[in-house]
């Protein structure tokens, strides 16, 4: 593997979450464009918006780090077996919590006591991540041509759509999560360190997407690759572990469950 100074990197476009949320044509096309090809970009958010949301993140990464700091037997209280709720550790040194969006609207999220301080940021921020995916799912689907299907607009059926808050204190330069597809709809993603290598579509190169000023990445996932018949592109990518332990706070959309016929 290549030393982390002579690593590429890629570089990603920039998206206005202000400019999206103004139903701006030219910001929504040019999201088409890019997810249609790259198949994710940074969201710049700021503006007046989302500027309550970005002042919770510090409290919430420092409340995060110290669950994470707990025992081994204190922290698996909250596993609970089923994959996207609650808390999994991994032997390569990643741990991750899934606060499931069904629960928070049901009121039966057992939140981890260290978290109790910030229930409130931590309630709010899953609620505005969740309003923003939806926001930009729905916005992308409409613009295209044929509309691509999205089953978006009952966010009291959340379905598998969950915040995750994880720590990764993996040996440097090895890797976190080998190459994978997210398998939800749109996954949002801050972090603090670099840490996710994409597949160059162009080049078959691997490539270091850096921190850009606390811009979270946005990025498809194979339900709307799948819903939208390949037209939109779920990139795939890989996590890698530089020098520094990596804080995220993490997101995953997926659909509402669609009715059985």
């Amino acid at each position: 593997m290549a030393t982390d100074e002579h690593r590429k990197t890629m570089p990603l476009e920039v998206l206005s979450y202000e400019r999206i949320l103004a139903a701006d044509s030219d910001e929504i096309q040019k999201m088409v464009r890019i997810l249609s090809n790259e198949g994710l970009f940074f969201l710049d958010m700021a503006g007046p918006t989302s500027e309550d949301f970005l002042a919770d993140l510090a409290p919430v990464y420092r409340h995060q780090r110290n669950f994470f700091e707990r025992t081994a037997e204190e922290k698996m209280k909250y596993h609970s077996g089923i994959y996207y709720k609650g808390f999994y550790t991994f032997d390569t040194g990643v741990e991750k919590i899934h606060l499931g969006r069904e629960e928070k609207v049901q009121n039966t999220l057992d939140l981890p006591t260290d978290l109790h301080p910030v229930s409130e940021k931590v309630a709010s921020t899953s609620d505005f991540i969740d309003n923003v995916l939806r926001e930009l799912g729905t916005a992308v689907c409409k613009s295209m041509d044929p509309p691509v299907p999205a089953a978006l607009d009952d966010p009291g059926n959340p379905g598998l759509s969950n915040l995750y808050l994880a720590i990764s204190k993996v040996k440097p330069g090895s890797f976190i999560m080998p190459s994978h597809l997210d398998d939800g709809f749109l996954t949002l993603t801050f972090y603090d360190e670099p840490f996710l290598e994409v597949l160059d579509r162009t080049t078959q190169e691997w490539k270091l997407v850096e921190v850009n000023k606390n811009m979270p990445i946005v990025n498809a996932g194979e339900e709307l690759q799948r819903n939208s018949n390949d037209r939109l592109y779920a990139p795939l990518h890989r996590c890698y572990q530089g020098p520094n332990e990596i804080d995220l706070i993490m997101f995953d959309l997926f659909e509402s469950p669609r009715a059985k016929i």
